[in-house]
């Protein structure tokens, strides 16, 4: 307290004692205020000072105008130096010296009711504090502002609240001045009574600390605790009993966590849970909260089980685990909005708000609500204020049981104290709460009403008042002063010494401490069950109140949509390396592969139709959509893995969640390659293929995007995550049919015919190979001449590779058909069958019939047969050689049309230049492929002009086919490439969705995890 108060308050004591004088015991209230505030030595000069200013008052007039006038002024300079408490105890003390006399006087009083007006305490507050001052007994002190404590039995006092106590000499008085939360204690009687190990003096007024503890002889100790709950006002809601009976629990390698641990409690409650590290107070937090089912025993909510019946009590339980549970892109407020919108959906967009401000306003951080929360690293708000938010969103919808676990881990010493005030306040609310506690401060012990402690193994060894424990564990092993559980001086009490005394050690012959315990954990249980008084509350029978009002999934899915699109346009390193990282890729690739032969004297500049290195680029594009969609999400769903727990404890969607997640990356993913295919296509004057090429990178970036929801959903490192994505994405580069050919790839895997298995399970093959197709089969130019390239390339085939081949296997059977060298015949055999199964099927195509087919056998063959089929084969060649002439002669008069001037001609050319891409068309007419048909499994397979091949299945269901061809075959029928693809990565899409909604790949890896634990498999 500043001089300058300390003065103002005495003139303010000066102008209310006067009467005609100053009476002695008016002068010796002055003096008992004075010591207790000054040092002896001042306490003198102090009082002169306040003799001066009575002497220097005016004369009364008879007037009270000018005195009211003077104790506004006084309470004005005050004012704004005093909190609510300080005010409370300064009237009190006022009241104290103006009835020191005997007597109020109606000028005293008036002065006394203007101060209060000022200070603004309730009239019916200072009532209360004149009734307590004067009562001299029970009956005089009957006011629900008082409780009383006496041997007398319940019902003699009607206003009052009362404790019965038999052995009590007289009584012991509690005054509550709710407004500023403040009990003042008066004891009047002949028992010998101790305040915190201190004499009470008779007839003395004094401040009730928080954790304070009344004793005396014979009867129990009347806590803290006890007087809270008779002033306690838990409105409307029901009355809650919790109930914790013989609770063990076994971990999954069959340790022991828990061993019948027991507790009673019941709203109003503040319970502190200790022990040393490893002790299991955070497992008996988790059983009891209801996130881990116990092994054997029950935890009851108003006799509800809540592992067998949880949906009773839906809402009823919150918590707060140690870790942060805050999106840190979002504002302080928006944390909360949402945390609310998802709590609630049926309150207005108004009431939301209110309640929002509401909770900020009771946590302080309303100042703060426009500030982003930012991460432990990176501090927007300080640690309290995390912490405090934290708990801000269980607030939100008022559990009628909380969880806290070390809510004051890591924080000032203020700061503990503001988050403990916080939750001792939620308690005489009404709530109970439970909080692991770590080394707390004295007043911080002193807040609580219940402390459980648990030692190594899950022992319980103590179960009661928390500084009642000091005195139970210093008499346990006999210490000195083991009745002393505080400092008589100060008041304050060391947890600290619990431990110390929990875990003393054994010395050795050296006088050196050694590791072993002087009592074992076991030995404390056993102390423990042999003094413990088994706590009691009787079991309510209420409906479990909760305020829960979880919205439908459809709703869920658009709030964890909005709370994600909020964070991530907040988060604008996020936002700019995201939204500018696909054009720019696009840019460097673009520009590095637009090449043209400058040394080309046709050529006056760029043009697409002779960039070599297009195909690279539709490849490299590809990649880069993988690498894109992967990166985007690979920390999706690890960074939120904290929310998430929090969210399914209170049976949230989780597949509302993965919808939100997958809906914003693929809008995400939309944008990036929109704006890659733009710049891209742009540099590269690639025409008429904008949509075509979209659609192929933004379906591989949505099966990346699922690809990486799925590998952060199941691992729990986010470098874990980043090793992987190289040997997620190595693979698609290698098995894409581009960087090694399919029929090139190692014999196990590979596949001459069509792509192998291991290409056909890569999202990058059907992706490359849709847009190799579709830019050569679907642009403009292609487009006009598509139908007569197939017939040509069809006829060329079969006159050029297919009918010599057949002609060349004829002429060897016919020289070697009598042969008797079992090599030759087994070749014999399988050539005669190949040919005979080839050419039915070419009768077959073309609607002839030929007798001698049947005798292609080894044991009909001759020079008669052969005669009759290579008549055939020459038939067939002149066939083919008309159908490619037809088809020849079309086109060259669809291109006599288009070029039969030279302007029409020079605007072909540049026409035929602007869409028709040479390496392209190389590629996928797979020209440069030296064997152009080869034999495999009794067939003949075609290697060159995949692009016009018809598929050719042998099931109804066959998709099995080369890479580039025009169409597949699926379901008897033939789809286009471009939409059967992107339609197999969808589906692989499709597959990931599936594994990331049954968290597949977690499951998977949770299971490796256990069977390379010994202790597992030895289980």
């Amino acid at each position: 307290m500043s001089e300058q108060l300390l003065k103002a308050i005495l003139r303010l004591f000066a102008v209310v004692a006067r009467e005609d004088d100053v009476t002695q015991q008016e002068r010796d209230q002055i003096r008992r205020f004075l010591d207790e505030h000054l040092s002896r030595t001042s306490v003198e000069s102090y009082l002169k000072l306040f003799d001066e200013y009575i002497h220097g008052l005016p004369p009364r007039t008879g007037e009270l105008t000018e005195e009211l006038a003077s104790v506004e002024n006084l309470c004005r300079e005050v004012n704004a130096q005093l909190t609510q408490k300080q005010k409370v105890v300064i009237v009190l003390e006022l009241i104290n010296i103006i009835q020191a006399d005997g007597n109020i006087s109606p000028r005293e009083e008036a002065l006394l009711n203007a101060i209060g007006e000022n200070f603004k305490i309730p009239t019916a507050d200072i009532e209360a504090i004149k009734i307590f001052i004067r009562g001299q007994n029970a009956k005089a002190l009957d006011n629900d502002h008082i409780l009383i404590v006496d041997a007398s039995p319940a019902g003699q006092i009607h206003k009052a609240h009362h404790l019965e106590r038999a052995h009590l000499n007289g009584f012991v008085a509690v005054l509550h001045v709710a407004q500023a939360e403040l009990y003042f204690i008066k004891y009047l009687g002949g028992t010998d009574v101790y305040l915190n190990g201190v004499p009470v003096k008779s007839g003395r007024i004094g401040v009730l600390a928080v954790g304070s503890m009344l004793r005396w002889e014979k009867d129990e100790p009347v806590y803290y605790g006890d007087i809270l709950n008779r002033f306690k006002k838990f409105g409307s809601y029901p009355r809650l009993s919790f109930e914790g009976r013989n609770i063990s629990f076994k971990f999954k390698n069959g340790k022991l966590g828990l061993r019948e641990v027991s507790l009673a409690e019941e709203s109003g409650n503040l319970i502190a849970l200790m022990g040393g590290s490893g002790a299991g107070k955070s497992t008996l937090l988790h059983v009891l909260n209801g996130s881990d089912g116990p092994s054997q025993g029950q935890v009851l909510i108003n006799g509800i089980d809540i592992h067998k019946e949880p949906k009773k009590i839906e809402g009823v339980i919150g918590f707060v685990p140690q870790d942060d549970l805050l999106i840190e892109d979002l504002t302080v407020y928006q944390n909360l909005y949402f945390a609310a919108k998802l709590c609630f959906s049926d309150k207005p967009e108004t009431e939301i708000d209110t309640l929002v401000m509401k909770v900020l306003e009771d946590l302080g951080l309303a100042e703060t609500k426009d500030l982003k929360v930012g991460s432990p690293l990176r501090k927007t708000i300080s640690g309290g204020q995390r912490k405090r938010l934290n708990i801000g969103l269980e607030l939100l919808r008022e559990p009628a049981v909380l969880f806290c676990d070390e809510p004051t881990s890591g924080l000032s010493s203020r700061d503990s104290e503001n988050i403990i005030d916080l939750l001792k306040e939620l308690s005489l609310k009404g709530k109970l709460v439970f909080a692991v506690i770590h080394q707390p401060s004295s007043d911080i012990f002193k807040m609580f009403d219940k402390l459980l402690i648990l030692d190594s193994g899950g022992y319980q060894i103590y179960y009661g008042n928390p500084v009642d424990s000091i005195v139970y564990f210093k008499k346990s092993i006999n210490l000195v002063n083991s009745d002393e559980g505080e400092c008589h001086e100060c008041g304050n009490v060391n947890p600290e010494q619990i431990f110390n005394i929990i875990e003393t050690k054994v010395i050795n012959e050296y006088g050196h401490f050694t590791n072993e315990r002087k009592i074992s954990a076991e030995q404390w249980n056993t102390i423990f069950k042999n003094n413990y008084r088994p706590f009691s509350v009787e079991t309510s029978k209420e409906v479990p109140h909760s305020t829960l009002n979880i919205p439908t999934r459809f709703k869920q899915a658009h709030l964890f949509s909005m709370r994600d699109i909020q964070a991530k346009i907040h988060n604008r390193q996020y936002m700019i390396i995201n939204l500018l990282e696909a054009p720019v890729l696009a840019f460097i690739l673009a520009f590095i592969v637009r090449y043209y032969n400058v040394d080309d004297k046709l050529l006056t500049g760029y043009s697409f139709g002779k960039n070599l290195n297009l195909p690279a680029y539709l490849f490299m594009s590809v990649i880069v959509a993988l690498f894109m969609g992967l990166t985007v999400s690979a920390e999706e769903i690890i960074r939120d893995r904290k929310i998430l727990k929090r969210e399914a404890f209170l049976h949230l969607s989780r597949s509302s969640y993965i919808l939100s997640k997958i809906s914003i990356l693929f809008i995400l993913s939309a944008i990036q390659t929109l704006a890659f295919v733009a710049v891209g296509n742009y540099i590269l004057e690639i025409k008429g293929m904008f949509f075509h090429h979209w659609f192929i990178l933004f379906s591989a970036a949505c099966f990346a995007n699922l690809l990486g929801l799925n590998i952060s959903s199941a691992f729990n490192s986010a470098v874990t995550i980043y090793i992987l994505i190289p040997l997620l994405l190595i693979p698609q580069l290698i098995l894409s049919g581009v960087v090694v050919k399919f029929d090139k790839l190692n014999p196990s895997i590979g596949n001459s015919a069509t792509v192998p298995l291991v290409g056909d399970l890569m999202a990058s093959r059907w992706a490359f190979e849709a847009a190799m197709v579709s830019q050569f089969k679907d642009n403009r130019y292609e487009r006009e001449f598509y139908v007569y390239d197939k017939v040509m390339a069809d006829a060329d085939y079969q006159k050029v590779y297919f009918i010599p081949e057949i002609e060349t296997k004829l002429q060897y059977c016919l020289n070697n058909f009598r042969s008797t060298d079992a090599e030759v015949k087994a070749r014999v055999t399988t050539d005669l069958e190949l040919i005979r199964r080839e050419v039915s099927e070419t009768l077959e195509d073309t609607g002839q019939k030929l007798d001698a087919l049947a005798r292609l056998t080894p044991t009909q063959f001759d020079s008669v047969t052969y005669a009759s089929v290579t008549g055939y084969l020459e038939h067939l060649k002149k066939y083919y050689v008309n159908r490619y002439n037809s088809a020849d002669q079309s086109k060259e008069k669809k291109l006599y049309d288009l070029t039969n001037t030279p302007e029409k001609q020079e605007a072909f050319n540049a026409y035929r230049e602007a869409y028709h891409n040479e390496a392209i068309m190389e590629l996928v007419k797979n020209l440069q492929e030296t064997h152009r048909i080869v034999e495999m499994d009794g067939k003949l397979i075609q290697k060159i002009y995949p692009i016009y091949k018809d598929p050719d299945p042998e099931h109804a269901i066959d998709f099995n086919a080369q890479f580039y061809m025009p169409a597949k075959h699926f379901m008897s029928r033939n789809i286009d490439t471009f939409y059967f693809n992107t339609g197999v990565i969808w589906s692989m899409s499709l597959v990931l969705a599936l594994m990331l909604y049954f968290d597949v790949l977690r499951r998977i890896i949770d299971g490796i995890g256990n069977l390379s634990n010994p202790l597992y498999r030895k289980k």
